[in-house]
């Protein structure tokens, strides 16, 4: 039996498919007055201690944050016709844009 290897779907392509938009605000799931902001490369930009750091994945982003392993998809939230939702909401979109 052959199986069909999918490529995982990166942060950089929601934002290439624009699904979002490079400049737009996450929130953490834990705080939300703990902000970052997304970049056209799909990385997330964060102050932490008064400096500025990139970092490459939302788990990474995550992970900065909490100190602990977290999905960085489930964490990150957006906001949406005035409500929070979760990064994983615009991946799964564009799985089934794909059809995936």
């Amino acid at each position: 039996m052959n199986y069909l290897e999918q490529e995982d779907i990166t942060l950089e392509m929601v934002i290439k498919a624009g699904l979002l938009k490079p400049g737009t605000t996450v929130y953490a799931a834990s705080d939300s007055n703990i902000t970052g902001t997304l970049n056209a490369d799909g990385s997330i930009e964060l102050t932490i201690d008064g400096t500025k750091k990139v970092f490459p994945y939302p788990s990474g982003a995550a992970r900065a944050v909490r100190n602990i392993s977290v999905s960085g998809w489930v964490f990150w939230k957006v906001k949406e016709n005035g409500q929070l939702t979760d990064l994983l909401k615009y991946k799964q979109r564009l799985q089934i844009i794909n059809g995936q």
